[in-house]
């Protein structure tokens, strides 16, 4: 449990300092460019890389908190 709440948390963090420009926009777009081509779709442009990384962020957040209420919900229904 501790485990969820501290990736919740840093991923949190990331947000914020990719919001507050504290980490470098450079370094963001070579990431999120790094993605872009790895999984095959266009890159985006200079002036969208801050939200591209939002919104890789937040999709992360959504998915493996959705996976694990899954998972625990299942169990929970499984185990009546």
């Amino acid at each position: 449990m501790v485990g969820i709440v501290v990736f919740n948390i840093l991923l949190l963090l990331l947000g914020l300092s990719i919001l507050t420009r504290f980490v470098p926009l450079s370094r963001v777009g070579n990431a999120v460019g790094y993605l872009h081509k790895a999984i095959g779709i266009t890159t985006p442009s200079a002036s969208q890389v801050k939200m591209a990384a939002l919104i890789w962020i937040g999709a992360i957040l959504a998915i493996i908190d959705g996976c694990l209420f899954l998972l625990v919900f299942i169990t929970k229904m499984s185990s009546l």
